[in-house]
C-alpha cells in the first residue's frame, strides 16, 4: 500500500477504467483497518473517522458507518471536518479548472488549513489539468494510476465475464512537473518518484467493496451566497482599506 504518513493532499489521476475508484475503495478499507490497529495500541486517542463521497457496499455500511465511515454529498460538509481522512472521488466534478473564481474562501482552506485541521485529503479524477488550480497548489503527492490488463467492463446488455480480473499499477509524479508540463508524452517518458511501479491485483473482494455503477451527480456550483460587511464605525473605522474606506469582511452563507 502507498505511503500515508502525514498530513497531505493525495491525487490520483488516469483515465477511466484504470481503476482509481477501485483503489480508493481499497485504500479506505485499509485506513479503517489502520485505526482498528490505533485504538487498541493507544485507546487514550479519539476515534478517527474517513468521509467519503464515493458509496460503499451495504456490508461495509453496516461495519462501520457513523462508527468510523461517514459519506458527504457537498463540499460545504467538509467545513467542519477534523482529524479525519476526507475522500473525493471525481473532485474534478466539484472543483473544474474553471471554477477557480467561484470557489468559496471556506472550501480553500478546506486544502490550505489541511495539517492545521489534523486532516489527510484523497481525490482523484481523470485528467490532472481539470481540476481547480487553487486546488492543484496544495497538492503534495501525485500518482497516475493505468490498468494494465484483465477482464471486460460490466453491461446489462453484454454478457459478464466469467471470471472478474486484473492488474493496475501506480506511479507516483512530481506535483510541480505536472504543474508546469502538460505534454503526456513527455510526462510518460519522466521517472517517477518509486524504484518501480505498485503494481496491485483487481480483487473480487474489491470490486464488491463499492458500487461500480454508481455515478455521482454532475457538477454544481457551491450553493452559498457571497455576503460583503461593512465595518459599522464608517469613516471612523480603526483598520480601513488602502484607499481609506472601511474595512469590509466577505462571508459565505447558504442560498
Amino acid at each position: 500500500m502507498i505511503d500515508t504518513k502525514g498530513l497531505k493532499i493525495y491525487i490520483f489521476y488516469g483515465k477511466k477504467g484504470s481503476c482509481k475508484s477501485l483503489f480508493q475503495a481499497r485504500l479506505a478499507r485499509y485506513l479503517i483497518n489502520e485505526y482498528y490497529k490505533t485504538e487498541k495500541k493507544y485507546p487514550e486517542l479519539p476515534k478517527r473517522k474517513l468521509y467519503i463521497n464515493q458509496k460503499l457496499s451495504k456490508e461495509f455500511d453496516d461495519l462501520e458507518l457513523h462508527n468510523h465511515l461517514e459519506y458527504w454529498t457537498h463540499p460545504e460538509q467538509l467545513y467542519s471536518v477534523r482529524d479525519s481522512d476526507i475522500f473525493w472521488d471525481e473532485i474534478g466534478k466539484d472543483l473544474s479548472a474553471g471554477s477557480y473564481a467561484d470557489t468559496p474562501k471556506e472550501l480553500k482552506q478546506v486544502f490550505s488549513h489541511l495539517r492545521k485541521r489534523g486532516n489527510r485529503l484523497f481525490a482523484n479524477t481523470q485528467v490532472y489539468e481539470d481540476i481547480d488550480i487553487s486546488f492543484r497548489r496544495q497538492v503534495d503527492v501525485a500518482y497516475q494510476v493505468k490498468k494494465w490488463l484483465g477482464s471486460r467492463d460490466i453491461s446489462a446488455t453484454l454478457p459478464k465475464p466469467e471470471i472478474i480480473w486484473g492488474i493496475y499499477y501506480l506511479r507516483q509524479f512530481d506535483p510541480l512537473f505536472l504543474e508546469h508540463e502538460w505534454n503526456p508524452e513527455i510526462r510518460e517518458r519522466q521517472p517517477d518518484l518509486s524504484p518501480i511501479p505498485q503494481i496491485y491485483f483487481i480483487r473480487k473482494r474489491d470490486i464488491e467493496l463499492y458500487d461500480t455503477t454508481a455515478e455521482l451527480p454532475p457538477y454544481q456550483p457551491s450553493k452559498l451566497k457571497e455576503q460583503v460587511l461593512v465595518c459599522r464605525e464608517g469613516e471612523n473605522c480603526m483598520d480601513p482599506e488602502k484607499d481609506g474606506s472601511p474595512h469590509t469582511i466577505v462571508r459565505h452563507k447558504p442560498v
